[in-house]
């Protein structure tokens, strides 16, 4: 197999051999070192995890459980040897570091460019049998058409890091129809996904786990994970889901963005993606939303819809909310809309709630 990254082409005999000179660009320099380091047969590998839903910290895993996520990954999409791969995320984070090991195990070819909104602008690519990318990245290749039409040409489609909007989705089972696209579900912990929803006209909206996942829920109703890529570990979540059968579920939302308003609890994920739905409808696609907890002296929490970037009118906001009256009941309805010019985000642009909640108050305080 051979890799192009940035443009400069790589035989991996030659990395295995070390015949290779550091750049000084340490996004090729850091990827010929894994490489290297990956086909001379390294055991351990140091992961740093986002951060979206905690303290970045950094763990250890093991080859096997690399090889086993990589090798699940290449069964359930049938790759093969020779395949042509593109790897555009961050490859110091673990969706980009394994595009490279699941290249490595199955002998495809890859290409990797550095991160960034628009991966298909490079006039050097060519037709891809598997690209993984993020939401972003979807959506801004879909608005290009010369970069429309290279993401239409790839065969299979991996999307994670967050979830997508209806507006999204729906781009994507029209725009992408010959394209088989998948929505991923794990972390890093899991070294990487465990779990796969396919979208498509006649999907069944629900995530079906790789070969030998077992999942299960504790008390809370979260899930928890044991598998080859945890190293037979059970990894408990704080993803609220529904078990549909043994292998297959329906995430419902974060446990910790749960908002409890004088008792009443609130999973907000599923009244944020009808919020999604009803302001597309008005004109405003693909926006940054979320409903969070607003200190309450009587109701301990508040839920507040916090939107980045656009202000509604009074009127707007009137009709978001007897739209949503139609859906759900009173008390999980958003108390108050509030804009903000721009979320806290990690470095993979997944939303912090947390801390955004916190900058609207401090930037509201009286």
């Amino acid at each position: 197999m051979y890799l192009n990254i940035a443009n400069q082409q790589f035989d991996s005999n030659e990395i295995k051999q070390g015949n290779f000179t550091l750049e000084g660009d340490d996004f090729v320099d850091n990827i010929l070192v894994f490489c290297f380091e990956w086909l001379n047969g390294k055991e351990e590998f140091t992961l740093q995890t986002s951060g979206s839903t905690g303290t970045p910290k950094s763990i250890t895993v093991t080859r096997n459980q690399m090889i086993s996520s990589a090798s699940a990954t290449i069964k359930i999409l049938n790759l093969k040897s020779g395949d042509k791969a593109l790897c555009c995320l961050n490859t110091d984070y673990i969706a980009g570091k394994m595009m490279i090991v699941r290249s490595l195990v199955a002998d495809m070819n890859l290409w990797i460019v550095p991160p960034s909104a628009h991966p298909f602008k490079h006039p050097f690519l060519p037709h891809f049998d598997f690209v993984a990318l993020a939401p972003l990245q979807v959506q801004s290749s879909l608005d290009v058409p010369s970069e429309l039409e290279q993401i239409q040409s790839v065969k299979n489609i991996i999307i994670g890091g967050a979830p997508i909007n209806s507006h999204l989705e729906n781009r994507i089972i029209h725009q992408l129809e010959g394209v088989r696209v998948f929505m991923t579900y794990g972390m890093t912990e899991s070294v990487s996904h465990i779990a796969l929803k396919r979208i498509a006209e006649d999907s069944d909206q629900l995530y079906h786990t790789l070969e030998g996942v077992s999942i299960g829920q504790d008390d809370r109703g979260c899930l928890h994970i044991t598998a080859p890529m945890t190293d037979f570990q059970k990894i408990q979540t704080n993803d609220v889901v529904q078990l549909i059968n043994r292998d297959t579920f329906e995430w419902l939302g974060r446990v910790d963005n749960i908002i409890n308003s004088g008792g009443v609890k609130i999973q907000v994920e599923k009244i944020e993606n009808a919020i999604s739905k009803i302001l597309e409808t008005m004109g405003y696609a693909s926006v940054n939303l979320f409903i969070g907890g607003i200190p309450h002296e009587r109701l301990g929490e508040e839920a507040n819809l916090l939107i980045e970037g656009i202000t509604l009118t009074e009127n707007e906001k009137t009709v978001l909310i007897n739209e949503l009256k139609a859906q759900f009941t009173k008390y999980k309805l958003p108390k108050n809309i509030h804009s903000l010019g721009e979320f806290v985000k990690t470095d993979t642009l997944k939303i912090k709630r947390k801390e955004t909640v916190q900058l609207f108050l401090e930037n509201n305080e009286s």
